[in-house]
């Protein structure tokens, strides 16, 4: 952790682990990791297998399923072995309201319903390497398995795949910009099915795995529970990563405090500008349990390292004003990363991993955020169970590229102007568009996404006000019930999604609540493997009517060539172009779009 400023762990618990260099393990006799100039892994001497209740404070989960090991191209022969961090939806808490309370359980929905009851859990590893790589990979059941029942996602990195006896060998080509993919076996996955495709604010999973369990059905109804998402029980991520660069590495021989390990309730009264957790500021095998929150108004604040932060000991939206109880507070239930800005301040986050955030995961805040912007890299987040799971914001002048987002609320958040966000990889869960763009009116100019690889969604229903999709404008945080919220001197212009492509079964393409005009909206090059079913309206794509309190209308392409404001360009569903040339595009046709009749002529299809 690197921060020209204060910093504070906050929470009940702030638990600091780093790794450990030898330990036991089930891919050999003595644990043996790499720390060499070509590759460098890790382990914990503190793994705790346990994929069903709360693992001690001082252990790190681990995964029950898998072992990894890495071998660099240049040695093929020689594997050392990665340490499998785990995730459980709940973290082994239940459906607890009270920090350490299994006992105050609430009927807060946490967006949480099967996963629990068949056996769900994400397990990931990290390395670092400056060359091609081997990345084994063994189930702890053992057994054979063919190689052509093993799939890479995103599926266009290709990696070579070979299987040697109950191993599985992945050569991953080295990258300036990492790589973050899931392995998967078609042995493990899972169908989630609704219950009710009909029910459009109420719609939930069924399962026929657990009689005891949740949503449980003795048979699924192909047309009553259709398919709505396909993923793996056991889910395995890995994150190969480029050793970093100098900036991203503080100098340890000044004005540097040393987090000890263990037990950490407060760092308020440290004066040094760099935090540093063992080994080395936040990096390979630190594992701390809690948040960070930034107390300095100082202009450079940075989070670097790969080390994990994890949210695991805290309940979902705990509330710091609240004992860290489940009380809903957008301002003050916890953020995994927060502070305060100053005008001109840049937050720089590089390499780290956020484990099991129990609410949006990072906010700042501050007089004038307008002023504070982003530089994250090579950043993950995984085990986002919980229902109100965001990405990071993008604040003006923001550049994040090159992340991982396992998240389940609003996941790439382009609320600001002049932001680049660029090669993201995206797991999304059952809430919220994969980009949003919505919730306040405003004014927003020049804003890219590109090359977006959404590698899972799980839609249940869809609710044009709160719209599930490639991208999305929610309505008006304020009153969610009326189209008369809009504001009609600001707008959104220069607007841009391309490059991305959503596999397997996926929500609709855009769902638009306008609070403000849109000009020079592009959406192209966009690719869906198949959308979700027209029966449950997830697929639908929307454009809705809203107007002022006076009842003036939203502008569309006002100052567009043509008058045309939004223009979708090479959309491909499967293999099949959608255009208007191929009239495919209809709601109850392959492309199911289904905009407002008095955008006609204001948009393109092309």
């Amino acid at each position: 952790m690197l921060a020209e400023s204060l910093i504070q762990a906050t929470g009940f618990l702030a638990l600091v682990t780093s790794a450990q260099a030898q330990s036991k393990s089930k891919c050999t006799p003595v644990n043996n990791t790499a720390d060499s100039d070509v590759l460098k892994t890790w382990w914990h001497v503190t793994g705790e297998i346990n994929p069903f209740h709360r693992v001690q404070d001082e252990n790190v989960r681990q995964s029950h399923v898998y072992d990894i090991q890495v071998a660099s191209a240049s040695s093929p022969d020689r594997f050392f072995d990665s340490f499998v961090y785990e995730s459980i939806p709940r973290n082994g808490n239940g459906k607890i309201c009270k920090p350490d309370d299994l006992t105050s359980l609430c009927d807060v929905d946490d967006q949480i319903e099967i996963e629990v009851d068949i056996g769900v859990d994400m397990a990931w590893t990290q390395y670092l390497s400056t060359e091609d790589t081997i990345v084994r990979v063994t189930r702890r059941e053992g057994g054979p398995v063919e190689a052509s029942e093993v799939v890479i996602r995103p599926t266009t990195l290709d990696f070579d795949v070979e299987v040697d006896g109950d191993a599985v060998l992945i050569t991953v080509p080295f990258h300036e910009n990492g790589h973050r993919f899931s392995v998967e076996f078609n042995d493990n996955l899972w169908e989630y099915r609704i219950g009710d495709p009909g029910n459009m604010t109420n719609g939930h999973y069924v399962q026929n795995k657990n009689p005891n369990g949740a949503r449980y059905v003795e048979e699924y109804d192909d047309e009553l529970n259709p398919v709505m998402g396909v993923e793996p029980l056991n889910a395995l991520l890995v994150f190969m990563s480029p050793f970093p660069a100098d900036k991203y590495v503080p100098d340890l021989t000044r004005d540097t405090y040393t987090v000890p390990e263990g037990l950490v309730t407060d760092l308020t009264q440290v004066k040094e500008s760099t935090l540093y957790f063992p080994p080395v500021y936040m990096a390979p095998g630190a594992y701390v349990k809690g948040a960070i929150q930034y107390h300095s108004h100082a202009l450079d604040l940075r989070a670097t390292g790969f080390g994990v932060l994890s949210g695991e000991q805290y309940v979902y939206q705990a509330n710091t004003a609240q004992g860290y109880e489940n009380v809903k507070s957008d301002n003050t239930s916890l953020k995994m990363w927060r502070g305060e800005s100053a005008p001109g301040t840049r937050w720089t986050i590089h390499g780290l991993t956020t484990n099991a955030p129990p609410f949006n995961s990072m906010d700042f805040y501050g007089d004038d955020v307008t002023s504070f912007s982003v530089d994250a890299s090579d950043y993950k987040q995984v085990g986002a169970f919980f229902g109100q799971t965001d990405g990071i914001q993008m604040y003006p002048g923001s550049h994040v590229r090159d992340v991982f987002y396992h998240v389940g609320d609003d996941g790439i958040k382009t609320y600001y102007s002049d932001v680049l966000c660029e090669r993201m990889t995206v797991w999304k869960t059952n809430n919220a568009p994969m980009i949003q763009f919505g919730w306040y009116a405003r004014d927003v100019d020049n804003v890219t996404v590109d090359a977006v690889q959404v590698v899972h969604t799980r839609y249940q229903t869809q609710q044009v006000f709160w719209p599930r999709g490639i991208a999305g404008s929610a309505v008006s945080y304020l009153d969610q019930e009326s189209t008369r919220t809009a504001n009609v001197s600001k707008t959104l212009s220069n607007y841009s999604v391309t490059n991305a492509r959503c596999e397997g079964i996926c929500p609709n393409l855009v769902g638009i609540n306008p609070l403000n005009n849109i000009d020079m909206f592009l959406m192209k090059n966009i690719w869906i493997e198949t959308l979700a079913p027209e029966i449950t309206d997830v697929g639908k794509s929307t454009f809705r009517v809203f107007t002022d309190e006076e009842g003036n209308e939203v502008q569309l392409g006002a100052q567009s060539p043509g008058g045309i404001g939004l223009v979708i360009e090479d959309f491909y569903v499967g293999d099949e172009k959608i255009s208007f040339e191929n009239d495919n595009w209809r709601r109850e046709q392959l492309g199911q779009i289904d905009f407002d009749e008095h955008w006609d002529g204001k948009w393109t299809l092309r």
